[in-house]
């Protein structure tokens, strides 16, 4: 994913940083990525966001299909390591005497692991479901966080259009009226300025970025299983080890 995401970032970085006559669109280069069509304006060349869509994708597969293999390989040498100590536990006809093992010693999740089965169709179907969900969370995710880029082009879009409602009407007035209008339109475009921009914008900026913070950022950490959730607290681990 980071061939797709973070060469997105990159080009936002380097557009930002490196001055184009003709400067490319961002979203139309990535539509043209992902859909393998031709970009008419290539920030970085046509080549290259093909191979890195194409790594992108056989991450895919490489998610899904070596978990399951690695499972059903260690389940194999588990069943097969149990099985050679349980035949050499029998002596094998050398006139040996099996071990004793005394049953209340023996830990009680011996008991459980016998009687689980392992299911190699289930495993697979789960990971069908987390890869899925991961390749579907990513998308959303960063596209949540892309709010933010609108956000920021609105804002500059409301203060140009202050600017010219307010200020500028100040300025293009003749001689006599202009000191007095800009006087006024500067109030007007301050008062503006501190309610909308630095107000509302920045106060709907920190509710957005607080809601992807816990929601987007936080569930690559946490992941709800039936347990409930215990945040991090010093007093409950000083607690529990008295």
């Amino acid at each position: 994913m980071v061939c797709f995401f973070g060469f997105m970032d990159y080009m936002i970085l380097y557009k930002w940083v490196t001055p184009m006559p003709n400067p490319p669109s961002i979203i139309n280069s990535l539509i043209a990525m992902a859909m393998w069509g031709e970009d008419l304006n290539p920030m970085l060349g046509a080549e290259l966001p093909r191979i890195l869509m194409a790594v992108s994708m056989l991450a895919v597969p490489f998610m899904l299909i070596p978990k399951p293999l690695i499972k059903l390989w260690q389940h194999n040498k588990e069943v097969a390591a149990r099985s050679s100590r349980g035949h050499g536990g029998m002596g094998g006809g050398s006139g040996r005497h099996a071990p004793v093992i005394d049953e209340e010693a023996c830990p009680l999740g011996l008991e459980e692991d016998e009687g689980e089965q392992f299911e190699f169709g289930e495993l697979v179907i789960h990971q069908v479901i987390e890869t899925i969900e991961y390749v579907l969370g990513t998308v959303s995710h960063t596209a949540s966080y892309l709010r933010l880029w609108a956000l920021s082009l609105a804002h500059q879009q409301l203060s140009t259009v202050f600017f010219g409602m307010t200020l500028l009407s100040g300025m293009t007035a003749p001689f006599p009226l202009n000191v007095l209008s800009l006087y006024f339109c500067f109030m007007i475009w301050f008062g503006i300025t501190l309610a909308i921009l630095l107000g509302m914008d920045v106060l709907e900026c920190f509710l957005h970025v607080l809601r992807l913070h816990w929601v987007e950022f936080q569930s690559k950490f946490y992941k709800a299983q039936g347990h409930a959730f215990e945040p991090y607290c010093h007093r409950t681990l000083l607690v529990k080890e008295e």
